[in-house]
């Protein structure tokens, strides 16, 4: 009988060596059953199916438009699906594009398996995290749509604003909470409600961007 508690998922990277490792250490763990382990987003989708999907690794660059394609694509199907970026960190720009078209987390690929194992778990409990780098990214990301005025405005909450601030002179969560006097959860919370509003802001974005001028 299948444990409850374990999750389907999906890993994708073009690196023939480390896409073996990961798929190895998943397949050994009690928290996943089912693996689709692939070289390219092409082979993702021919061995998707009907699959439900509960996490996605995905080494490939985020900066490819196959791969914001898949962001936008797995983000609109569903938003319990978790979409983890696999990259180094000096990679920030494309990252946090990647982010910003439905990827839900970024994790160091040089990260050891098993904290790598016990973050993914973490975060399919609806917990986020981030780093000071993409926390000054965001914070410009939200400056300049606040300034603009496309209609799209959904402006971050103060509490919201003090912890990007907060992070991003490198302040964990845990240090933000006794700064809000909230609880961890709380800021955990928080998190994810930043990263929902960038992903709806930067979607409607997108869609202005097509409509024809008149």
């Amino acid at each position: 009988m299948i444990n409850l508690k374990t999750h389907n998922m999906a890993i994708i990277d073009s690196r023939p060596a480390y896409l073996s490792k990961l798929r190895d250490y998943f397949q050994q763990s009690t928290a996943f059953h089912s693996i689709i382990a692939v070289g390219s987003i092409e082979e993702f989708y021919d061995n998707l199916g009907r699959q439900e999907i509960d996490i996605v690794l995905c080494g490939l660059t985020p900066a490819l438009e196959v791969a914001q394609s898949m962001f936008s694509d797995l983000q609109s199907r569903s938003t319990a699906s978790k979409m983890v970026l696999l990259a180094p960190l000096e990679e920030k720009n494309h990252i946090f594009q990647g982010i910003c078209f439905g990827a839900t987390a970024f994790l160091p690929e040089r990260l050891p398996l098993p904290i790598m194992e016990q973050r993914l778990l973490f975060h399919l409990q609806d917990n986020y995290w981030l780093h000071a780098e993409l926390a000054r990214l965001m914070l410009r990301y939200f400056n300049q749509q606040y300034l603009c005025s496309s209609g799209i405005l959904q402006p971050l909450s103060a509490m919201e604003q003090a912890l990007l601030e907060l992070v991003s002179v490198g302040a964990c969560l845990q240090k933000v909470a006794e700064a809000q006097k909230s609880e961890a959860h709380e800021v955990k919370s928080l998190v994810g409600g930043i990263f929902y509003k960038l992903h709806l802001i930067h979607r409607k974005e997108r869609a202005l961007a097509l409509q024809p001028v008149m």
